[in-house]
């Protein structure tokens, strides 16, 4: 061990940490402390782990494009001596959550291309200044540390290899790259542009331009607006020493798009979402952040809601070997809280056959998902395209729909019906080919099977109907146009305007025409009136369909505001403790918060100014009373006095008081009433 030099003499000892002791005691409290694992939790891994790998599957094929183009860019450019630098613009929209995982990706991608590329990562943050934007480039391409390490175990592990601060320059780093192997590149990440300070990011371009003889640089720049913000906050001096192509990802509405209809609104997914609760996530993404990350996440915590402690949930998804088995393990207070559910109009009882008419309306609702799932592939075809879409232009938007409430009552289907007997005979039998091949796909269902043949002879009898042919009913008499629409009131022009209209859907039709419209009536109550009938109107619906909106409204979107008046004013809520119950709100204990005393005691002010020193009379006189009893108001605990002084502190921080500006020892309320 080397010696050590100190002014004071002294001997330090550096103890190795012994890591095979940390590995035995780890082992150890693993088989010693392992929890039994439940069966909610098992099966909430099982159906995440499905979905995650899903999802991830579908966003690289997405985002496999965009990064490598971006990589190709980035590692084929040709690196000039007239000191451009080789610029990829991201162009990547305002959904800043994701860019991280963007970027991560991207450096991942690099870092494996060939020739190799060492990547460096920049922030906002690193932009206050141009050393230390080139500190932090410096330290992360030589693996350095920029501050001491804190552990023992880090600084013997990084001794040799730890490179100072003021080691981190640019003549450092040629040094370095003069021993990496021929042909690498230096890539600088700079993630959010638009947050970078514009001088120093300026500075650093043109410094890192001096320099692109001695190393490859190459840059990548995260925008989130549009390229054109870039030409307009870069001087033309700076511009010139770019290299610029522009690379757009897809927008964050597209990968929403995407994992809802290849994942979600499948019928293979062991998960659910009813209506509501799809349409109020999306309302989240679409007006909040725009990011896809915390859209899972949302998803996620829904997931872990449906089947935190539900074992009759975890059941219906189970394998059908081991339903039996898991049913039979129910107690009978399970059992009753199957009887309860509203959608079984309490009819369902437990006697001898309960368990099988249990297993059959599960099998039945499940056969219902499946449908419902095709009759709405098939309602997205016939209606996606239609002008001023009634019904949405996306599968989810008219899923929340069909969810709510049966989708052929709904007045905007009836939109929809009146612009498909508009269509031509070439678009219509374009639509109902589609059609043709989505029930063909779908395999093992004898309902799909009558419905594709019902399909088929529409679309026989529309391929032999003729435009031309006239249909004439002899049943209904051919009345006469009245020409005449003069009338005294505005109410007997309207009656007259009726008759005409009347007059003209009466007259007589072609072949095709009739064809047409009787085959969209038709269609539409045998086959889709049948297919969409909601899930959520069968029994049982409860254990496969998570559609609890209140409880997700008020974790997902937390009240800031109301949360912390809960907690002020009622902190047994949360803390769950007998000393804190309150008989009413204004009840005021000493074994509370501090910092929910001195609160109740702010509201108690009728003033927009406190007074510090009454409201800490006031504060002292509920936590201590003792010390209050005191004849002497100079001798003043300190302890209490520091109590109130941060509970005071807290209270300003989170936005309730502020310093007076016109007395010294007073501060201002900023709320009012109980906000």
């Amino acid at each position: 061990m080397d010696s050590t030099f100190s002014v004071s003499k002294g001997c330090f000892v550096f103890k190795k940490p012994n890591k095979e002791k940390n590995k035995r005691k780890s082992k150890k409290q693993l088989t010693t402390n392992q929890p039994k694992v439940e069966l909610w939790h098992t099966t909430y891994i099982d159906i995440w782990n499905d979905i995650k790998s899903k999802i991830d599957d579908l966003n690289g094929s997405i985002y496999s494009k965009f990064i490598s183009d971006t990589v190709d860019f980035m590692t084929t450019s040709n690196i000039t001596t007239n000191q451009n630098i080789p610029t990829a613009c991201l162009l990547t929209g305002v959904n800043l959550p994701d860019h991280e995982s963007l970027f991560e990706l991207l450096a991942t991608n690099l870092e494996k291309s060939q020739p190799p590329v060492i990547v460096a990562t920049l922030f906002s943050e690193h932009f206050s200044s141009v050393k230390n934007a080139v500190i932090s480039m410096v330290s992360q391409l030589l693996h350095t540390n920029n501050d001491e390490s804190d552990s023992d175990e880090e600084i013997d592990e990084s001794l040799n290899s730890v490179v100072k601060r003021s080691e981190c320059t640019i003549p450092n780093l040629i040094e370095w790259y003069s021993h990496q192997p021929n042909g690498t590149r230096i890539a600088v990440l700079i993630k959010d542009y638009e947050m970078c300070h514009q001088t120093v990011l300026q500075n650093f371009i043109l410094l890192l331009s001096c320099y692109i003889k001695e190393i490859p640089i190459v840059m990548a720049i995260g925008i989130a607006t549009s390229i054109s913000n870039l030409h307009n906050s870069f001087p033309h001096h700076v511009v010139t020493k770019l290299k610029v192509k522009m690379f757009v990802s897809e927008a964050s509405v597209v990968f929403l798009n995407n994992i809802m209809d290849q994942v979600f609104l499948k019928p293979d997914c062991s998960f659910f979402l009813g209506g509501r609760i799809l349409e109020y996530v999306t309302e989240v993404f679409l007006f909040y952040n725009f990011s896809i990350k915390q859209f899972i996440e949302n998803l996620k915590f829904c997931l872990i809601e449906h089947f935190y402690r539900k074992p009759l949930n975890c059941i219906c998804v189970a394998h059908e070997s081991a339903q039996e088995a898991l049913f039979d393990s129910l107690d009978k207070k399970t059992l009753e809280e199957i009887t309860k559910l509203r959608s079984t109009n309490y009819k369902l009882n437990i006697d001898s056959n309960f368990k099988e008419n249990f297993f059959q309306l599960i099998k039945e609702l499940k056969a219902g998902i499946n449908d419902f799932h095709v009759g709405l592939r098939v309602l997205y075809i016939l209606v996606s395209d239609l002008p001023h879409s009634p019904l949405g232009t996306q599968l989810r938007e008219m899923y929340c729909i069909a969810m709510k409430k049966h989708i052929i009552d709904n007045p905007s289907y009836k939109t929809c019906l009146q612009l498909l007997k508009f269509l031509s005979k070439a678009e219509l039998l374009a639509k109902f080919d589609k059609i043709i091949q989505v029930f063909k796909n779908v395999k093992n269902n004898k309902q799909t099977k009558a419905a594709l043949k019902l399909v088929q002879s529409y679309v026989k009898r529309l391929e032999e109907s003729h435009l031309n042919n006239l249909v004439i009913e002899k049943d209904k008499p051919i009345e006469k146009p009245k020409e005449n629409l003069q009338a005294t009131s505005r109410s007997q022009f309207k009656r007259k305007l009726m008759e005409n209209v009347k007059h003209e859907e009466s007259q007589p039709m072609t072949e095709f025409e009739k064809a047409r419209s009787e085959t969209l009536d038709h269609f539409t109550e045998e086959i889709l009136r049948q297919f969409l009938t909601p899930p959520t109107t069968m029994p049982l619906n409860e254990l496969l369909i998570f559609d609890d909106l209140p409880l997700i409204k008020r974790k997902i979107v937390g009240e800031d505001r109301a949360a912390q008046y809960t907690a002020f004013v009622n902190p047994q809520h949360y803390l769950c403790c007998d000393c804190c119950e309150l008989e009413f709100t204004e009840q005021i204990f000493k074994t509370m918060p501090d910092i929910s005393i001195v609160y109740k005691l702010h509201l108690e002010s009728r003033f927009d100014q406190i007074n510090i020193y009454d409201w800490l009379q006031k504060f002292i006189s509920i936590v201590s009373p003792d010390q209050n009893d005191n004849d002497n108001d100079d001798d003043i605990d300190p302890v209490l006095q520091s109590r109130f002084v941060r509970a005071v502190n807290e209270l300003q921080h989170l936005g309730y008081i502020r310093p007076s500006k016109y007395k010294a020892d007073h501060v201002q309320r900023l709320t009012h009433g109980s906000c």
